[in-house]
């Protein structure tokens, strides 16, 4: 029997109240869209970026109700318009402030929390790397779509038009029996092979009574999909995905295409690990824009197959979408794209710094909010596989203020010393392992995965007395003694270096081991050991003391002004009289039994106490390291942690902490930034942000170098902490030697280098 389309309306009126109803909700929801690690693995900081979204579905009945008293095609169009409206099934909150946000992973049974680095706004980050969609776009070519086939490459069309610059797009066309076409994954610089792979698709001949549709977009999403992994994918995976489906449902007596078939497989896509039995494929959540070209001229059953087969295939709770089409996809193609993507750019782009994660491929992570009015819904990954590798996963080293104090206490053989940072090893000191590379080895160019010469490697260190000793372990520290041995140190004087790796042997995580990773620490010469130098110095004191009595005594023992001598005997005659006794001053003749007064030399001076050399003119806080000749000490060309340093002398920028000076708080807040160099001093407070360039009328931060660009970088002080982003400059903008990421917020240790161009200026915070 085949339906008329008063009851096909009827239907699928009902179909979609029945399925927004059901999923409608006053409270806003958090949902997380994406987990990416990548950005840890590439740079070296435990840094997670989230893609997450705040909104509130509405019920479709509100955006139809202008419809419900058409018929016939009328009412279908009108709903499809209402549809289309932006923001017509969902309302968008904002990210609630850092302080409200609370983004945990669990490690052990317990929750710790991650600490909050930036958000951004996707719309608003288009220059950030990774801000972009990876667009799977199904078209149905089946016999059974007839007119509607023209609408669904119409609608297709619209959505490649629309790619942004780092969006990418699959085009796959789907038949009678399986898939026809595949244009495979393409940047949207190559946007027209993406349309040529819809122009150039054709309609099928109908073949039979079924035909397997959900089978058939199943594959075609685990197909497409499953190479775009968090990590170790070949292509440039965008941080979002969506998948469109443009079809009329029909499947004939398919049983598996039906509204229980798609609503399972909407679960399937939501969760997003393609294939789904691989247990360490990451998790990637996969919105559904589900667009229904209904045809009619079948059976009621069938159409009611079809309807909500294409209703249920729809996830609006991850910002999937659900449209109609009926005859003018020119019209509503753009009018739908604009939609999907209204709601994509309300999404944010939250990044934190993970110091811990479990020990396992799977991860558990919670988003929960605190004090916030509407409540918030919270969202969380349980127990899924997001792309992070254990064993690769950096240890939080607090890199600046570890360098910092090692200016104040330089490693030395056999002497102790401190790392800092955020570590998840309580106080279990046999967890913290300490290696050193040995004066003649240079660290590997990258750290790849060969286990078996990781441990080769470990064992020579060890072998070699490479290995130092953890004395004190916290979170936040530890203590550790280096090696007694001279091979640990690498160059000579005030260019000595020491290059370590920490090691936490339960996590099997380490900190850097590259060239350009590795932590690189002052070095001095071999401590004396506390007990030499009081021994020495109580030895010292004895020597003086004994020295004053053998001057005043005699070695007697003590001063005896009461005892008279022993008269000096009579000189025989022709003898030359007895010597004078020591001690004595010949003395005039006072008469008879007067006794000669001894003569007391003066005491010798006491010793001046030791008084340490005042600090150098223009020191603050410390004594000047002086080198050869009291000419200043020069900082080690070649070896700082992250990269060689900058070109110091090209305009004059210099560190700012000195060596003796307490370095900065690394959890204090700062009001403001101090950057100075030749080009001048600029000062950044907290709260605003100020662009770096060449043009005075557009820069706060105005550098006149012809190899600054014109807007050069941006700056803020939020936090207590520096933040600089290049601005796609034409040479670069560089910390510590570092060159950024165009778009990307890296933040900015106290005591860095920044160089614009050639243009170096020092950082200090207050």
């Amino acid at each position: 029997m085949k339906i008329r389309p008063s009851q096909l309306l009827a239907v699928l009126s009902a179909t979609l109240v029945a399925l927004f109803a059901s999923r409608a909700t006053a409270a806003p929801e958090a949902k997380i869209l994406r987990i990416d690690p990548r950005a840890a693995q590439t740079d070296g900081a435990p840094i997670i970026t989230t893609v997450v979204e705040v909104a509130q579905r509405k019920r479709v009945s509100e955006a139809t109700a202008d419809c419900a008293y058409m018929r016939g095609d009328a009412q279908l169009v009108c709903m499809g318009e209402k549809l289309a409206q932006p923001r017509a099934l969902f309302a968008p909150f904002p990210l609630p402030p850092k302080e409200n946000m609370i983004f945990t992973v669990q490690v052990d049974g317990a929750d710790q929390p991650a600490k909050y680095v930036d958000a951004h706004k996707w719309d608003q980050g288009q220059n950030i790397k990774g801000v972009g969609t990876a667009w799977l776009i199904v078209i149905d070519a089946a016999g059974s779509m007839g007119a509607r086939f023209g609408d669904a490459q119409a609608v297709a069309l619209a959505f490649i038009n629309a790619m942004g610059p780092q969006d990418i797009g699959n085009v796959t066309v789907i038949g009678e029996r399986g898939i026809v076409a595949d244009s495979k994954w393409q940047p949207a610089a190559q946007r027209a092979t993406l349309a040529q792979a819809v122009t150039s698709a054709r309609e099928m001949a109908k073949e039979g009574r079924g035909r397997p549709l959900m089978t058939t977009i199943r594959a075609a999403a685990t197909d497409a999909f499953k190479d775009l992994g968090s990590v170790g994918s070949t292509a440039d995976v965008p941080l979002h995905q969506a998948m469109v489906v443009l079809s009329n449902g029909a499947a004939g007596g398919d049983v598996q295409t039906n509204g229980a078939g798609a609503t399972q497989l909407s679960q399937y896509l939501t969760k997003g690990r393609f294939p789904e039995e691989n247990p360490t494929a990451p998790k990637m959540p996969l919105p559904v824009i589900s667009i229904l070209m209904p045809t009619g001229g079948m059976s009621e059953e069938f159409t009611k197959n079809a309807q909500d087969f294409m209703a249920n295939l729809a996830n609006p709770d991850i910002g999937g979408y659900f449209g109609v089409v009926r005859g003018n996809g020119q019209q509503m193609g753009p009018a739908i794209v604009s939609a999907v993507r209204d709601r994509f750019n309300q999404m944010y782009v939250v990044r934190w710094r993970v110091s811990c994660v479990a020990p396992t491929v799977l991860q558990t992570f919670n988003l929960v909010f605190k004090d916030v009015n509407p409540p918030i819904a919270p969202d969380g990954y349980k127990d899924v596989p997001v792309g992070i590798d254990p064993t690769v996963w950096p240890l939080d080293v607090n890199v600046a203020y570890t360098v910092q104090m090692a200016k104040r206490d330089p490693v030395a053989p056999g002497g102790k010393f401190k790392v800092y940072g955020d570590f998840c090893w309580g106080s279990d000191a046999g967890r913290a392992q300490v290696y050193f590379i040995p004066k003649n080895q240079a660290p590997p160019a990258s750290a790849g995965r060969d286990v078996e010469k990781a441990k080769q490697a470990q064992q020579q260190l060890v072998a070699m007395k490479m290995e130092g000793k953890a004395l004190k372990v916290a979170d936040t520290f530890a203590e550790f003694e280096a090696p007694a041995s001279e091979n640990i140190i690498l160059g000579k004087g005030e260019q000595a270096v020491s290059r370590i790796v920490i090691y936490d042997s339960k996590a099997r995580r380490m900190s850097g081991v590259t060239a350009t990773t590795i932590l690189t620490l002052k070095a001095g010469e071999k401590s004396i050991p506390i007990e030499w130098i009081v021994a020495g110095g109580f030895g010292a004191v004895i020597l003086v003391l004994l020295i004053i009595v053998i001057a005043r005594g005699g070695g007697g023992g003590g001063r005896r002004a009461a005892a008279a001598p022993a008269p000096a005997p009579l000189p025989l005659p022709g003898q030359a009289p007895p010597p004078a006794t020591p001690g004595y001053a010949p003395q005039p003749y006072v008469g008879a039994g007067t006794a000669p007064q001894p003569y007391t030399p003066p005491a010798p001076a006491a010793p001046a106490p030791y008084q340490p050399a005042g600090p150098a003119p223009g020191a603050a806080g410390g004594t000047a390291v002086l080198g050869a000749h009291g000419a200043p000490a020069q900082a080690n060309p070649e070896f700082m942690y992250g990269n060689k340093p900058p070109q110091y002398g090209l305009t004059a920028a210099q560190p700012q902490a000195g060596a003796g000076a307490a370095p900065p708080d690394p959890y204090g807040a700062a009001s403001r930034a101090t950057l100075s160099g030749s080009s001048g001093v600029f000062t950044v407070l907290a709260g605003s942000e100020m662009r770096v360039g060449r043009d005075p009328s557009t820069s706060q931060i105005v550098l006149g170098e012809a190899r600054v660009s014109s807007h050069h970088a941006t700056v803020k002080l939020e936090g207590g902490q520096l933040l600089v982003r290049d601005e796609r400059s034409n040479n670069g903008t560089h910390v510590n030697g570092t060159k950024l990421t165009p778009g990307v917020w890296m933040p900015v240790p106290p005591g860095s280098i920044v160089r614009f161009g050639p243009v170096e200026l020092s950082v200090k915070i207050d």
